[in-house]
């Protein structure tokens, strides 16, 4: 009996791990609990759009910050770290927005979803209330990076439409089909925008050209910064979606029944 036992003890820590990461799947899956009775969003399903949406709307709101499971992270979307952007560089100034972190999706609401699994193209809205880039403001002298200005900067942009459009493509990995987006059309419709600065601390000799920092500082940037906004959040999106499909096969996501 002594024997017996030690052959199955691990044949049972094998079933209980992998019962431990099914459910951890399911919840992957379906973005929601593992106590829910249906794993992933049926492919042929006439409410499979409003699967989707549920299962995203799920995790914005609660793992947003990327944890799935006790064990399994992604990256983060709220906070979500974006890198530092140029906003201008000419001969005289150039100037930056750094260490910037993005807070406020989670509060948002998937509004639309289209999801088309035989061309495997996909149609994501979002309704943004609110979101808040963080950061700080450097300028420098283009001749001598020494004289320079810097302050902590914000971003504040509210009541904000996303419109996500993906195209997926399939690949095989350990026998067994996955599937990987591209976003085609990352759309942003800002409804308020504003830029401001906090306090700010000069170095070097920079009495001397503080005229040429006021008119950099004064300069219209509200465009250059959403630019460099949308940009960043749509690298970020992509390569958060692909984190996320890439923990389970197509199969798991969309079973055919």
């Amino acid at each position: 009996m002594g024997t017996m036992k030690q052959i199955r003890r691990p044949w049972m820590v094998v079933v209980i791990a992998t019962a431990v990461l099914l459910a951890e799947l399911s919840t992957i899956v379906k973005g929601f609990p593992p106590r829910h009775e249906t794993v992933g969003c049926v492919r042929h399903s006439s409410s499979l759009n409003k699967c989707i949406q549920n299962a995203i709307q799920h995790y914005v709101t609660y793992m947003s910050n990327g944890k799935i499971s006790d064990r399994i992270y992604v990256m983060s979307i709220d906070p979500l770290a974006f890198p530092n952007a140029t906003l201008v560089r000419n001969r005289n100034i150039h100037t930056y927005f750094q260490s910037r972190e993005m807070r406020g999706f989670k509060n948002s609401f998937v509004t639309d979803v289209k999801a088309d699994l035989n061309k495997l193209e996909f149609l994501l809205q979002f309704h943004m209330p609110a979101l808040d880039v963080h950061g700080s403001y450097r300028a420098e002298l283009a001749s001598d990076r020494q004289i320079a200005e810097w302050a902590k900067m914000f971003s504040s942009i509210r009541n904000s439409t996303l419109r996500i459009h993906l195209k997926g493509m399939t690949y095989e990995s350990d026998d067994r089909i996955y599937v990987r987006v591209n976003i085609t059309d990352f759309d942003i419709t800002i409804g308020d925008h504003t830029v401001g600065f906090g306090w700010f601390t000069m170095s070097g000799n920079y009495s001397d050209h503080s005229q040429a920092f006021d008119l950099e500082r004064g300069r219209n940037i509200l465009s250059i910064v959403e630019t460099e906004f949308t940009e960043s959040f749509r690298a970020n999106f992509q390569q958060l979606l692909n984190d996320i499909l890439r923990l389970a096969p197509f199969e798991r996501f969309f079973p055919s029944q």
